[in-house]
């Protein structure tokens, strides 16, 4: 061999999927949720313009995260109708865990890929820049749509105000694919996922006076207690939905703080709570409940308790009730999603993907069941395992990139027939 030929590929190296370099570039922005990812969204519409497609934003309220919807319009300018490729440019912080090398760049070792988001779901975001420059318009039988969204980690928290963009547009597409990790099978079901924070403030005394004040921790526990006995009647009780893990809704308190110190009576105390419900129920329904007992049950006991800690103490009677409060914030609220087994996007991504297995139905949550509720079918269908979202050395198989860069040339091919 001359000294300037190339050398032979070795049999065992692994065939680099096209798309990798896009991921790669992806994954060099950090854009970990709650903080700015308008690098990253500049970059994503940098690509698109290349190819001479625009799109819009949405942004969140300080204007430091934004969504981008690009739609690529049939031959003939229709807009509506067609399929929406979508994902969350966002990804979980990395301290505290502990990698092999630096998590915003790409590592490949044997037939994986590493690094922050790979799987969850930059991979799945650079397969669908790499089918750009496959795009012909003039081809297209129905438009394609592309949906980036951020601070999807923390609740979906943008996907809202992008759904709410483009339907003030008049824009409606048919169907969605979101690409969380799912080992590129078609999910169609998955519960809802929740959470919210409770403030309770009650009056503060010293705890040899105990009966002279109100104490928000006594209260706090007294919803802790209702939320408990309220996730044992659907484990008992249901409603049940034997095709998920956990086949009933779940929640609980996972986070409680409150009082200064033994000796104090609290005042007051903050909890944060979290429910997942499957698909037939409403988030409504439970948070009527949680604020039944909190403002039916909870709040007038305290009432009571205030107005005997004014006759107690000999204070004014209504001088201390005003300071007895009780606040309630859903901090997030991500809608489950139910897609019908039979429903023609499972049959079509089926086709697409070779599959002639069943849909499955998972217990975390996404974005898809937000598109649901705007009157898009939706399934979620991405590359990777999602038992590694979030770890450390985050990875995914080439070859899930692979696929996916299959799928997507699958869809294309669909849109354009």
């Amino acid at each position: 061999m001359t000294a300037d030929a190339a050398p032979a590929e070795s049999a065992s190296a692994p065939l680099l999927p096209e798309s990798l370099e896009y991921t790669r570039r992806l994954i060099a922005f950090p854009s970990i949720a709650q903080t700015s990812n308008l690098d990253i969204i500049d970059y994503i519409e940098a690509e698109f313009a290349r190819h001479g497609h625009t799109g819009h934003r949405s942004y969140s309220e300080d204007s430091t995260r934004a969504n981008l919807f690009i739609t690529i319009p049939a031959a003939d300018g229709t807009v509506n109708g067609g399929i929406i490729i979508s994902g969350h440019t966002d990804v979980v912080p990395v301290e505290g865990q502990i990698w092999d090398s630096d998590p915003f760049t790409v590592r490949v070792e044997g037939t994986r890929a590493y690094g922050r988001g790979v799987c969850d779901m930059k991979g799945y975001l650079g397969a669908a820049l790499w089918l750009l420059p496959r795009i012909r318009q003039d081809r297209l039988r129905v438009p394609l749509h592309f949906a980036f969204t951020y601070d999807e980690e923390v609740g979906c928290v943008g996907a809202p105000a992008l759904i709410d963009e483009f339907t003030h547009r008049g824009v409606h597409p048919q169907f969605c694919v979101v690409g969380e990790p799912t080992s590129m099978r078609v999910i169609s079901a998955h519960k809802g996922a929740h959470r919210g924070r409770v403030s309770i403030t009650g009056v503060a005394k010293h705890a040899s006076l105990a009966t002279h004040g109100v104490s928000a921790v006594n209260a706090a526990g007294e919803f802790i207690t209702f939320f408990a006995r309220l996730a044992d009647s659907w484990e008992q009780e249901g409603p049940f939905d034997q095709a998920f893990v956990v086949p009933h809704a779940t929640g609980g308190v996972n986070f409680a703080r409150g009082g200064v110190q033994y000796n104090i009576v609290a005042e007051r105390a903050v909890l944060e709570y979290d429910f997942r419900i499957l698909p037939s129920m409403t988030t409504e329904s439970v948070v009527q409940r949680l604020e039944d007992e909190l403002f039916g049950e909870i709040l007038p006991r305290m009432h009571a308790r205030v107005a005997r800690a004014e006759e107690l103490s000999g204070a004014e009677p209504g001088s201390l009730t005003a300071q007895v409060q009780v606040q309630h914030e859903l901090l997030a609220a991500v809608p489950g999603l139910g897609t019908p087994d039979d429903a023609e996007l499972v049959r079509l991504a089926n086709t697409l993907l070779g599959l002639t297995e069943a849909p499955q139905k998972v217990t975390y949550g996404t974005e898809a069941g937000l598109f649901q509720r705007a009157g898009i079918e939706s399934i979620v269908c991405g590359p990777g395992d999602i038992a590694q979202a979030h770890s450390p050395n985050e990875w995914v198989e080439l070859e899930q990139l692979r696929d996916c860069e299959r799928f997507f040339e699958a869809i294309l091919r669909w849109a354009s027939q």
